[in-house]
């Protein structure tokens, strides 16, 4: 809640909170979530909603101002919530949120050069500690954002280089975090994450586009395609395919060829059981695992496949969204989320609606096609684009562009009536009763009563295009405002009252006074007018060119106030034609006023604009006129319409992107006008007489079924008495046998018990000497092979030191040559230096040749050394490495050995449990068996006493069988009557059939007659219209052509005065100059003399019109055999219907007498019984 300008006393600014908010973005991929407490997460307007539908509470987050989400995900434990926003001005980033605490978390930037760039798609790893992105094509790129303190960002390419597919989908491994797959269009590729990027770790070389897929394991891929095909990769390479409409079962251990043999082995069983479904739209999309099983998505069905083994998943359920009211493409399922505990699944659709579902179906119901349910209440999917309430019900009326209206109860919060129309409705207001309503379309507007489940229209009127449409506040009137017309009609006679002409332009709104004596009116043309209903004239007239007021109301209170909103985002305060004050909202854009609402109080005015900005302003104004201004920032898009409830405690708001919203206003103590408490408790409904009488009719035959239903089940009861009897005789033999086989079949048992336990002991004892043995083997060979490898890896040791000191020998003896030698050349030198001076450059040349061989042979000397210490020392590594790696085999088979000792030792204690728990389980049986041998003799007393009862009891039904008889024959005799009946009714039916077909034949040709009346009734009704503007047209011509005359009377006149100048010509002359100034600057003149020729031909052309159609009409009306044969057919009509009342009362007399019949014969029947038993 952002304050514009905040007032400076808080306490007394109107806070509102949201009550019940309908509405769901469709244009955000995963736009559906579950959390941890099964609320339902989903985006609406500019927040986002977490819905309890069990207690029916709503709690929202709400988005940073000029952002808007695309994309929503959840981490897999449920407590992380991803969204990619986009902003106005800083691109995309994602926001991490807190579920628990609904705070944000993280704030992670895409790369500064592909901030801009379009996301297909977003997942969470598995561990939730990095979000995976993948771009829309032409950059197709991969990131992964790390979670950590550095917010490290791996990126690489989503697809190979110089491949033409596309990436569009991505899915993570469940075990390896770093391991993902993506696919798209002739692509699928595995790729591992690393320090410097992506790698491909697989290309799978595919002609298809994969549309959607998820990892079932670690190194299962599950790949959905655009062709209804179900890919199955394993381990990197394509192991199965198979239709995904079709498939049934999903094996992981057969391959393509075992599953076509067993697939063209069952093709006929398939043709047969199997209906093939014909789908719109062939893609998988939505494939979600969980770990029960999987799903996939295909247009409106979801398949739902369990895991059944380790290695087999089964088609378990496939939910289906039913196609309603709107057009088939709208219900092509979007998202799905499935609850943490695997039983619910909820989905949305390309129409703003929320489906639920079962996952599982369970075994109980035998069946796998179920629908989805519509997940709380059917809200719009277009834009809400008219909204009004009533005064005596807690309801508003809302209408859209999906061409439906809807009526809600906000105390409720259920939809109690919904109506779709083939044509847009442009505007509703409901009646203060709300039992009537006013609907406006596009050629009319039309009154309808609200029935329970319908809308009765009541009355049509000619308003094309009705911008506004309010009953007034008494509810006896209705003003409705159509181009640049209003119209003011009676509520209860439902006549035109008065007709409201002034505007130039269209009337964008209108609004009653407090007393319903004025009506006040804004027009496009910039003019409002106060008008009196009683004489239709206005009072205040404020006309201000270049403005249009799209919204206006009155204040109730005096002095009296209007107040209007302006197309450049200004309010305008009006008193006695003046303008006294203006206020600017303090929108970004400046935007339109879209609607005001003001309270009946005067102190609570909320304003909405086409920015989705909703205004609390503070009143009274003030002096100054400036306004305190409250900005609860809810909406993403424009507001179109804000009413307050009739008690002043709700706003209720519309918008564009169709939501329906309710706030609940706080801090408004003193600032709502009283009214009645029982106003808003009205329960009452209109019901047409009709329906009434058919339920009470239903009412009446179901207490007559429910009577012969109770009469049945007695006779039934008797039955079954005797049945029962008969059965339990049988029982009790059956009994008797089983007990006896049970008694052999547990002595049996008893000594294979005891041959087994023996055989057991006997195993057990043998396998611990095995064991034992095994075990001295080991240990002694263990610790011979240890001694081995002990004097091995000596001798090694041993012969390392030897190599060492010969090294360091060598490298002396080298040392000491070079010093002996150096030492000679230096005498040498010294001795020849005094005698060869001239030589010293020749010596020089040579000792340093000498020098340089000595140098090479020491290097090389040096390198032999090296290497030839080099491969012996690797020799003695590797000789180390290997009898290292048999001493750790041979301790892990040691290890293995007595990790089998330990199990083994497990089992046989298990075994000795297993003992000890049968042979108390045998102490158990024994002492059933004596319990059930003593239950044996009760069971045979009671039998014997039962046999006695039985014999009586058969006594007494063969005297009950010879009295059936004889009833039975009385029954026949009844029977053979009926027959006689019938045969006599049967004629008289088909009497009434064809009489019923000619009734049929002779309404449809009544409608055909009464279409055609009403066409010739517009035929006149046209003429008429016609008529009047001819008439209208021919008086005008009348006053052109007096008009005419008067002018030809005073031409006449001059030319006579001029006819006197005849003889002085200069006179004659200046008379005729006159003359022509005088007339011919007359312009009616000259209209006259120019339109002459048009309206004679105007004139002819409505002249044979008219007279066409009085030919027409007169030739109809002297054709009088039609209208005879209409009445003979209409007479004919009258005695067909009373011929088939009479036959009805026959009918219901027949059947009355039989029923009385039936009565006497069941009462005879139940006093012979009654005198049997008696005498018994």
């Amino acid at each position: 809640m952002e304050d514009a300008k905040r007032p400076s006393t808080s306490s007394q600014t109107v806070a509102i909170r949201p009550r019940l908010i309908y509405g769901l973005r469709t244009d955000v991929i995963g736009n559906i979530n579950f959390n941890l407490s099964k609320e339902v997460i989903y985006p609406v307007e500019g927040v986002l909603a977490f819905h309890d539908y069990v207690l029916n509470k709503q709690r929202f987050l709400r988005f940073p101002e000029d952002t808007r989400p695309e994309i929503i995900t959840m981490s897999s434990h449920r407590k992380l919530l991803a969204v990619l926003e986009r902003h106005v001005k800083n691109g995309r980033y994602i926001s991490i949120y807190e579920l628990a605490t609904l705070k944000k978390r993280r704030h992670l930037e895409l790369p500064g050069n592909h901030r801009n760039t379009t996301v297909q798609q977003m997942i969470f790893t598995y561990d939730s500690r990095a979000i995976a992105v993948v771009t829309h094509p032409p950059d197709e790129m991969i990131f992964m954002l790390m979670l950590d303190k550095v917010g490290t960002v791996i990126e690489g390419r989503a697809t190979v280089t110089g491949s033409h597919g596309g990436a569009e989908c991505i899915a993570g491994n469940p075990s390896d975090c770093s391991f993902l797959a993506v696919g798209g269009k002739s692509t699928l590729l595995l790729m591992s994450k690393s320090d410097r990027g992506f790698t491909t770790s697989n290309n799978l070389k595919v002609n298809y586009h994969v549309t959607s897929m998820a990892f079932l394991s670690m190194d299962l891929l599950m790949v959905g395609t655009n062709q209804d095909m179900l890919i199955l990769v394993e381990n990197g390479e394509q192991k199965l395919k198979q239709k995904a409409s079709e498939a049934d079962t999903v094996d992981l251990l057969i391959d393509q060829e075992q599953f076509d043999r067993e697939r063209n082995v069952q093709e006929p069983r398939f043709a047969i059981q199997q209906t093939p479904q014909h789908l719109p739209d062939k893609r998988v999309l939505c494939m979600t695992a969980f770990t029960k099983g999987f799903a996939f998505i295909m247009f409106n069905k979801m398949f739902v496949f369990e895991r059944v083994s380790k290695f087999k998943y089964e088609r378990k359920t496939i939910l289906t969204v039913p196609v309603t009211i709107y057009a088939e493409p709208l219900y092509q399922i979007t998202n799905i989320a499935i609850d943490h505990k695997q039983e619910t699944v909820i989905v949305t659709t390309m129409h703003s609606q929320i489906y639920v579902g079962v996952l599982i179906v369970p075994e109980t119901l035998k069946t796998k096609h179920l629908n989805f349910e519509p997940l709380g209440v059917l809200i719009h999917t277009g834009e809400v684009i008219a909204l009004s309430v009533c005064a005596w019900k807690p309801i508003l009326m809302t209408a859209s562009k999906d061409q439906t209206i809807r009526i809600w109860n906000y105390e409720t919060a259920q939809i109690e009536l919904v109506r779709k129309f083939q044509v847009d409705v442009n505007i509703v207001e409901l009646n203060s009763t709300g039992l009537m309503a006013a609907i406006g379309f596009s050629d009319q507007l039309r009154i309808t009563q609200i029935f329970m489940d319908d809308l009765n229209i009541v009355k049509t009127y000619n308003f094309p295009h009705c911008n506004d449409v309010r009953y007034s506040n008494l509810g006896h009137l209705m003003a409705a405002a159509f181009n640049n017309n209003i119209a003011i009609t009676s509520v209860y006679n439902l006549d035109l009252i008065i007709n409201l002409k002034g505007h130039n332009g269209t009337v964008l709104s209108v609004s009653w006074t407090k007393t319903d004596k004025y009506l006040i009116s804004g027009g496009a043309e910039g003019a409002i007018y106060q008008w009196d209903i009683e004489t239709g004239s206005r009072l205040q007239e404020i006309v201000q060119k270049g403005t249009e007021y799209l919204t206006v109301c009155s204040s109730f209170s005096e002095p009296f106030s209007i107040y209007a909103g302006t197309n450049f985002g200004t309010i305008r305060e009006f008193q006695d034609s003046e303008l006294v004050r203006e206020i600017h909202v303090p929108s970004h854009s400046k935007g339109p006023i879209s609607d005001i609402c003001l309270a009946r109080s005067d102190l609570i005015m909320f304003v909405a604009d086409h920015d989705g900005n909703l205004f609390n302003i503070q009143l009274p104004f003030l002096d100054a006129g400036g306004g305190m201004f409250t900005n609860f920032r809810f909406f993403d898009g424009q507001v179109n319409k804000l009413r307050f409830s009739c008690d002043g405690t709700l706003l209720m708001a519309i918008s564009k992107s169709g939501t329906v919203s309710v706030w609940a206003m706080d801090n408004i103590d003193g600032k709502v006008a009283p009214i009645d408490q029982d106003l808003m408790k009205s329960q009452e409904v209109l019901i047409p007489r009709s329906q009434l009488n058919d339920k009470n009719q239903q009412i009446t035959s179901l207490e007559l079924r429910l009577k012969q239903q109770a009469e049945e089940f007695q006779y039934q009861l008797s039955q079954n008495e005797i049945f029962d009897g008969q059965q339990l005789a049988e029982v009790h033999r059956n009994y008797c046998a089983a007990l006896e086989e049970l008694k052999k079949l547990n002595n049996e048992i008893e000594q294979r018990h005891t041959e087994e336990m023996n055989l057991i002991t006997f195993q057990i004892n043998d396998m611990k000497e095995d064991h034992r043995h095994q075990l001295e083997t080991l240990a002694n060979q263990y610790s011979e092979r240890m001694l081995i490898e002990y004097q091995k890896f000596t001798n090694l040791r041993e012969s390392m030191l030897e190599l060492r000191e010969s090294y360091e020998e060598k490298l002396k003896k080298s040392t000491g040559t070079l010093q002996d030698t150096v030492e000679a050349l230096e005498n040498d030198y010294k001795k020849q230096l005094d005698e060869r001076k001239d030589l010293i450059r020749e010596l020089m040349k040579e000792m340093q040749d000498k020098k340089s061989e000595f140098i090479e042979y020491c290097h090389e000397v040096e390198l032999e050394n090296d290497r030839n210490m080099v491969e012996t020392q690797t020799q003695y590594e590797n000789k180390l490495t290997t009898e290292r790696n048999e001493t750790q085999m041979w301790r892990g088979k040691a290890g293995v050995l007595q990790k089998k000792y330990e199990n083994q030792k497990q089992e046989i204690d298990n075994l000795l449990e297993e003992v000890e728990i049968l042979k108390e389980e045998h102490q158990k049986s024994q002492r059933n068996i004596q319990k059930q041998i003593r239950n044996i003799e009760d069971l045979q007393k009671d039998i014997s006493d039962r046999d006695y009862a039985i014999s009586s009891k058969e006594k007494r039904i063969q005297d009950l069988l010879h009295k059936n008889q004889e009833l039975d024959k009385y029954k026949q005799v009844l029977g053979h009557k009926i027959a006689e009946l019938k045969a006599q009714i049967e004629p008289r039916e088909f009497q009434i059939n064809d009489k019923r077909k000619h009734i049929i034949e002779m309404e449809n040709e009544l409608e055909g007659l009464n279409q055609n009346n009403i066409q010739l009734e517009l035929q006149l009704k046209e003429m008429r219209d016609k008529y009047l503007s001819n008439v209208a047209e021919l008086r005008v011509e009348r006053h052109r052509s007096k008009a005419a005359r008067e002018c030809l009377h005073s031409i006449c006149t001059d030319i006579y005065y001029v006819a006197g100048e005849m003889t002085s010509p200069e006179g004659l002359r200046k008379a005729v100059k006159e003359l022509f100034q005088k007339h011919a600057s007359d312009d009616e003149l000259k209209r006259f003399v120019s339109l002459d020729a048009e309206v004679r031909d105007e004139f002819l052309r409505q002249r044979k019109q008219i007279e066409n159609v009085l030919a027409r009409y007169k030739t109809a009306a002297e054709d009088k055999t039609v209208q005879k044969k209409y009445d003979k057919l209409f007479k004919e009509n009258v005695t067909l219907l009373e011929e088939i009342e009479k036959l009805r009362d026959d009918n219901e007399g027949l059947r009355s007498r039989i029923k009385e019949d039936i009565k006497k014969v069941g009462h005879q029947k139940r006093l012979q019984m009654m005198s049997t038993i008696s005498k018994n």
